[in-house]
């Protein structure tokens, strides 16, 4: 329920780094999704203030990093393809993992675990269960960059919102999860939502094409007005070199005819 948060502080950071215009329609159907998602989640009673500050915490740090993660996609060259900013970011990350798995999990531990996992899987499978959901993950952060690059971070955060609405759901038809009256409400303002927003999003995009479309005829016209009046400028020259030749051949026309009679 408290990770819903992730989307308030999405659209916080996307408005205070300029990746978003501000708009009053996009604050209020993004607190519509907020309250649809929690509303769909609704259930659990236990309240624990230290869970409660970590998810909160990880939400708001989520919000800082995918902001970020797109500033670096759209304003620096050396990480403007997602492959790149995969290539710059996994060595940090992988640290950053370490740093914190070897306390918590203890490295003692994690070699025991490998170790059963290649006695009862053997070497082969047993680097395949662990290549396989690494090959997931890297497929999967390529496709967020690549969404980034070319949408927006709230774009992103809303398809995150619409996984979760498909993973109730089909936990609710092939496993028989029940849903509370609540829950299906949720859902449906979820859903909702998300409409709403792709609906604005399709009308602002759209515009910006119309726009994108008549700029570039009006920067077509302003160079082929300058070609157009230098042909006319041209037309005009010759025809008035013509004019004037056939003035003179009209005015010698009388004069020869004299001299011949005189002759």
């Amino acid at each position: 329920m408290c990770k819903s948060s992730a989307l308030a502080f999405i659209l916080l950071f996307a408005f205070l780094f300029r990746l978003e215009t501000p708009s009053i329609k996009l604050v209020l159907i993004i607190a519509t999704m907020t309250v649809g998602v929690i509303l769909m989640v609704a259930g659990e009673t236990d309240f624990n203030a230290l869970g409660f500050g970590l998810i909160i915490s990880a939400s708001f740090f989520s919000g800082f990093r995918w902001a970020l993660t797109q500033i670096l996609l759209l304003r620096n060259p050396a990480t403007s393809n997602p492959f790149s900013s995969i290539f710059f970011l996994a060595p940090i990350m992988f640290v950053s993992l370490a740093i914190l798995a070897f306390p918590v999990e203890g490295f003692v531990p994690m070699v025991e675990g490998l170790n059963v996992l290649t006695k009862e899987k053997g070497v082969v499978g047993g680097i395949g269960i662990l290549l396989f959901p690494g090959i997931l993950a890297f497929l999967m952060t390529a496709s967020e960059f690549a969404l980034l690059k070319r949408t927006s971070v709230v774009t992103l955060s809303i398809c995150g919102i619409f996984k979760e609405v498909v993973t109730i759901s089909a936990a609710n038809i092939i496993f028989d999860d029940q849903l509370t009256p609540i829950n299906v409400s949720g859902l449906m303002v979820t859903i909702g939502a998300i409409a709403a927003y792709n609906y604005i999003k399709i009308t602002k995009m759209r515009k910006e094409a119309r726009v994108e479309v008549e700029r570039r005829e009006a920067l077509e016209g302003e160079v082929a007005q300058p070609m157009l009046n230098a042909e006319r400028l041209d037309r005009e020259e010759i025809g008035g070199i013509s004019d004037e030749g056939l003035l003179t051949g009209r005015s010698a026309a009388p004069f020869a005819k004299g001299e011949e009679e005189r002759g």
